[in-house]
């Protein structure tokens, strides 16, 4: 598949929690397309409810590259699982 603006998808987060990182997938929009494996994001997390909270519920994250690896890297995107 090819990104495209408006797509859903699940960027990577590294949550650091006292001595270790722990790794969360956040959905978000695609709002630019660079390449088929970059992109500008806007990620959706679960307001002050969230473990990835920062005072805002929509976080913009820019050039962010594709890893479609089973163990996806923090600040990445890639398309969601299927269930």
């Amino acid at each position: 598949m090819k990104p495209s603006i408006g797509r859903i998808v699940h960027f990577v987060q590294a949550v650091t929690e006292r001595d270790h990182q722990r790794i969360v997938h956040l959905p978000a929009i695609v709002v630019s397309v660079w390449s088929d494996t970059c992109v500008n994001l806007q990620v959706f997390t679960d307001g002050t409810n969230s473990e990835v909270y920062n005072q805002e519920s929509v976080k913009w994250v820019t050039s962010v590259p594709l890893d479609e690896s089973e163990s996806p890297q923090p600040r990445t995107w890639h398309w969601p699982e299927k269930q």
